[in-house]
C-alpha cells in the first residue's frame, strides 16, 4: 500500500513539474522556421510560407521612426535548429514587402509594431544538402474561431525560465537549441491589461494620438508559470490549430523583465492586416500541412517519411554516374 502511495506522489510530481516548460522537438519536425541578425532587435524569428518567402515581424525590418527604406542585406539562416555560427544555409533577402503605412509618424510606429513582413528569399535550397528540409507551413488570417484555454504553441530561441538571472541593459541569454512551448489562450483583463497599458504608453511616446484597436491581439499565458517567451523571439508564430495565426511583432507589449508569465501577441486577421495578407497570399505554398493533433505529436516522434526517398535517389543518382559501361 505504502509502495502505491508513492508512485501515485512520484507519477504527480512529474505531472506537475512538467507542466507546459518550453522543449526541444524533434529533429526536423519544424522545418518552418529560419533565424536571422536583425540591426534593430538582435536576432529575430521567421516562418518559412514557401521555399522562397519568410514571414516575420516588421520592426525586424524596419524602425518606426526611420521612413526611408533601409536596404543593406539581410541574409536568413535556414535549415538548422541549432543556433551556431557554423550550422544552417545563410540565404540572401532579395526583397522585403511591408504593409503600406500612413506617411504620418505616429500611425506609422503604431501599425508597425503590430504589422508583419515577408521577405522574399534569392534562392531554393535543395533537401539534399540541407540538415532540416526547408517546407512552408499553414497561414490562416481568416479564420477567427479563439475560445478560452485553447491551447497553441510557439517557437523560437529564448525563452526566459523561473529563476533566470536578468541582466543589466536589458541583456538576456539566447539559448543555442530551438525550444517549442505550448500556452494557452487567458483573458486579457486579468492577465494581459498592464501589457496593453504599458503598449498604449509606448505608442503615445511616438506621438501616437487615439486608442489601440485591442481586437487585433490575444492573451497567451502559461498556466504552470514555468517559462514564457522572451526578447529575441520577435517573429516567432503563433501556432494554433495547426496553423500559424498570429505573430510576436511588438517589443512594447512585452514585459521588459520577462517575469510576467503572459504575452500579448498580435494576430493576422485584424481590419488593418487583412487587406495586406490578401495581396501576399499568392506567394504562400504551405507544404507542411497537418492537424493539430499530428502536428503535436510530430514535435516528439515520427509521423511522416518524407525525407527518406531523398537518401535513396541520391545512392541512384551516384551508382548511375559511376557506371563506366559502355553503349
Amino acid at each position: 500500500m505504502k509502495v502505491w502511495i508513492t508512485l501515485n506522489l512520484f507519477v504527480a510530481f512529474i505531472t506537475i513539474c512538467k507542466g507546459d516548460s518550453p522543449f526541444q522537438p524533434r529533429e526536423k519536425s519544424v522545418p518552418f522556421i529560419v533565424y536571422f541578425l536583425s540591426r534593430y532587435r538582435g536576432i529575430c524569428v521567421g516562418t518559412l510560407v514557401s521555399r522562397t518567402a519568410v514571414l516575420t515581424a516588421a520592426v525586424c525590418v524596419t524602425h518606426p521612426l526611420t521612413v526611408t527604406k533601409d536596404t543593406r542585406p539581410i541574409n536568413v539562416i535556414a535549415t538548422t535548429f541549432y543556433r551556431h555560427p557554423r550550422r544552417g544555409i545563410r540565404i540572401q533577402v532579395t526583397k522585403i514587402i511591408i504593409p503600406k503605412w500612413v506617411n504620418v509618424t505616429s500611425n506609422r510606429g503604431y501599425l508597425m509594431q503590430s504589422s508583419p513582413a515577408l521577405m522574399l528569399l534569392k534562392q531554393t535550397v535543395p533537401d539534399i544538402v540541407a540538415e532540416v528540409p526547408m517546407r512552408g507551413i499553414t497561414v490562416d488570417f481568416e479564420n477567427d474561431s479563439f475560445t478560452l484555454h485553447d491551447e497553441c504553441a510557439m517557437i523560437g530561441w529564448h525563452f526566459f525560465y523561473k529563476g533566470d538571472v536578468i541582466y543589466q541593459k536589458k541583456k538576456f541569454l539566447l539559448q543555442r537549441n530551438m525550444r517549442v512551448q505550448f500556452l494557452n489562450i487567458a483573458k486579457k483583463r486579468l492577465w494581459c491589461d498592464p501589457l496593453s497599458v504599458r503598449f498604449h504608453a509606448a505608442l503615445v511616446n511616438l506621438g501616437f494620438i487615439g486608442y489601440s484597436d485591442e481586437s487585433t491581439a490575444i492573451c497567451l499565458r502559461d498556466a504552470e508559470r514555468t517559462a514564457q517567451p522572451c526578447h529575441g523571439m520577435y517573429g516567432s508564430p503563433l501556432i494554433c490549430h495547426g496553423a500559424v495565426v498570429g505573430m510576436m511583432m511588438a517589443p512594447d507589449a512585452q514585459w521588459s523583465n520577462c517575469t510576467g508569465f503572459s504575452n500579448l501577441i498580435h494576430i493576422f486577421k485584424s481590419n488593418s492586416l487583412i487587406p495586406y495578407m490578401k495581396c501576399v497570399q499568392s506567394l504562400f505554398v504551405p507544404e507542411f500541412v497537418m492537424d493539430w493533433e499530428t502536428m503535436k505529436k510530430s514535435f516528439y516522434e515520427d509521423v511522416k517519411d518524407e525525407y527518406d526517398y531523398v537518401t535513396e535517389l541520391y545512392d541512384a543518382l551516384l551508382e548511375n554516374s559511376g557506371s563506366t559501361e559502355e553503349k
